[in-house]
């Protein structure tokens, strides 16, 4: 089985024409977002040459129902429609929270959450970690969905790749300033201890990758490699010039995962992270 390349975006937050200076979403140039992502997908295409692409939440700022609508549409023209890659989704926070899910899946052309697909003798298993959501901010597993996901763990002997938007460990997040405080115990699955104990102990578990920490990490226990991809857009503490962070990852089916964070602006890696 060859290797597979995947670049993985998230908390792109696209929302034109909306003042977010007195709130959490001051550090989002809105006006920056639309090249950002223009540039992304020229990188994609012309440099890194993806097997998929994997959308991981958060794609805008909730508004209301038609802006969000709009604005879900406006990701899928723009990345999906204009890469020459596959690319996959699943929904943050900020989706959902005036548009259903079934109208996302639709409008992104993608199954709705939970789903698994089948690339190149991997197999991806994407989940909704908003079942329920929790307080706008944070997220759990439903039980019906855990039985869910241990079946698509221990059904097969296919290397497997778990995606979700919220991580599943605890983060010192405390000095990341574009997360306020009263958030971090949100910042990552309530029931997450028991979402690793299933990935952990099925088949061929290789890595899980989320975002929503708009922050990058990179953990590797004796059981599974865990990835928290960078936002899009923030742009902290000028509010301008966001560096469009991006990861890019090449993968082995034995488990080896070799790791480049990305910037556009400059457009340069600016780190490297490998499990073995």
């Amino acid at each position: 089985m060859d290797t597979i390349k995947i670049v993985f975006v998230s908390d792109i937050h696209l929302s034109p024409g909306q003042d977010w200076s007195d709130c959490i979403w001051k550090y989002t140039p809105n006006e920056e977002i639309p090249n950002l992502i223009e540039r992304f997908v020229s990188i994609v295409n012309d440099e890194l040459k993806p097997d998929l692409i994997i959308e991981l939440g958060d794609r805008i700022i909730d508004v209301d129902n038609n802006s969000d609508c709009k604005n879900t549409a406006a990701i899928f023209e723009e990345i999906d429609n204009k890469v020459k890659c596959p690319v996959f989704h699943v929904d943050g926070n900020h989706d959902v929270v005036h548009v259903g899910k079934p109208e996302l899946a639709r409008l992104l052309e993608n199954p709705e959450l939970p789903y698994v697909r089948i690339y190149n003798g991997y197999k991806c298993i994407f989940f909704d970690s908003l079942d329920p959501m929790i307080d706008g901010v944070g997220g759990a597993v439903s039980e019906k969905q855990l039985e869910w996901l241990r079946h698509e763990m221990n059904c097969d002997d296919l290397p497997k790749m778990v995606f979700s938007h919220h991580p599943l460990n605890y983060h010192e997040i405390h000095r990341n300033f574009l997360i306020p405080s009263d958030t971090v115990p949100l910042m990552k699955v309530a029931n997450c201890n028991e979402v690793r104990k299933i990935l952990e102990e099925g088949k061929r578990f290789l890595f899980h990758g989320s975002g929503h920490l708009h922050w990058w990490s990179f953990r590797v226990t004796p059981k599974g490699t865990y990835l928290v991809n960078p936002p899009l857009s923030a742009a902290h503490p000028e509010r301008i010039n966001a560096p469009g962070w991006f990861m890019e990852a090449d993968i082995w089916p034995k488990g080896k995962i070799d790791v480049k964070i990305h910037s556009i602006v400059p457009r340069r890696v600016v780190g490297n992270f490998v499990n073995c």
